[in-house]
């Protein structure tokens, strides 16, 4: 202390902050701003959109779950994905329509791949098996290949982690679905992000 008092001369010390008369709530409104209702409203269509294919109850509550989280200060990506992917409030793997896969995760996609492509409305079976060649983002690229046979397309979502969010969609919905996901504050696209 000695050193710098005799560099700096003798003031060494900060000047003392200046007051405000912001509360912390103020603050954290500042640095989490509440959803305006056209994000709400394009959150809440977005998820009806990908739930088409479930029961009308099942749909509607996890359409007030995404909106409760979006709600509650959760940014859209965490109201989206944890509001759908909850493994005990989610969505129910029986009406499954948004899969969330990590990097390394070729099981947990053979698992959930065929359970989305029947719940969507496809007929035809979908099998995978992992030949440990591929990584996971050309796998899904094959998948996008052949559900695109069907009509479909498998859009993903930026999930704001390494792991892979994505839904199976009906090829002329895509580009309304990619608008509403862009006001709902979401990232969608073909490509992995």
């Amino acid at each position: 202390m000695g050193l710098f008092d005799r560099l700096f001369g003798g003031r060494f010390t900060a000047p003392p902050p200046e007051e405000t008369n912001v509360s912390d709530a103020e603050i954290l409104r500042e640095l989490h701003p509440r959803p305006s209702p056209e994000q709400r409203k394009a959150l809440r269509e977005l998820v009806e959109q990908l739930l088409t294919f479930t029961p009308e109850d099942e749909r509607q509550r996890l359409i007030r779950r995404v909106d409760r989280r979006f709600n509650k200060r959760d940014g859209a990506q965490e109201a989206f994905s944890e509001g759908l992917l909850d493994s005990e409030r989610g969505q129910k793997t029986q009406y499954l329509a948004l899969i969330s896969c990590d990097w390394r995760g070729f099981d947990c996609f053979e698992y959930l791949a065929p359970i989305a492509v029947k719940n969507c409305g496809i007929s035809e079976v979908y099998t995978y098996s992992h030949s440990g060649v591929k990584p996971m983002a050309e796998v899904l690229a094959d998948f996008d290949i052949w559900l695109a046979q069907s009509g479909r397309r498998y859009l993903h979502f930026d999930s704001g982690g390494d792991d892979y969010l994505g839904a199976i969609v009906d090829t002329e919905r895509v580009p309304e679905i990619i608008q509403l996901a862009g006001v709902a504050g979401l990232r969608a696209s073909f490509d992995s992000f």
